[in-house]
């Protein structure tokens, strides 16, 4: 057999298709320093979203660290500041399903 043969080439588009860092999921809030914890688990039991400032006087933090941390979980990726109101993320929902992806791209070859 050649090395390029058909199991590198379906391997190679799986590659290609798979994306290249973990999404976030809701486990992984579990694994935050404790303010960020404290900020989304704040933000994700609200019934609507909050601006900074609200959280901060929900949580009893001073503005400055509210907006730090914000800033922090921002970055990673857990919350969106959408038109001044702190909104969590959409995140990667484990779900069951069916073994495709490699059927899938047999079909493509």
């Amino acid at each position: 057999m050649s090395s390029g043969g058909l199991f590198n080439r379906i391997n190679n588009r799986l590659e290609a298709d798979s994306p290249d860092e973990t999404p976030l999921t809701m486990s992984d809030v579990l694994d935050l320093p404790e303010d960020q914890r404290s900020l989304m688990r704040f933000v994700l039991r609200a019934p609507e979203p909050l601006t900074p400032h609200e959280a901060a006087d929900g949580l009893g933090w001073d503005a400055a660290q509210t907006l730090k941390v914000v800033g922090d979980l921002s970055f990673i990726g857990m919350i969106d500041l959408v038109d001044g109101r702190i909104k969590v993320a959409p995140m990667h929902r484990t779900t069951r399903s069916t073994p495709g992806g490699m059927w899938s791209t047999l079909n493509n070859l």
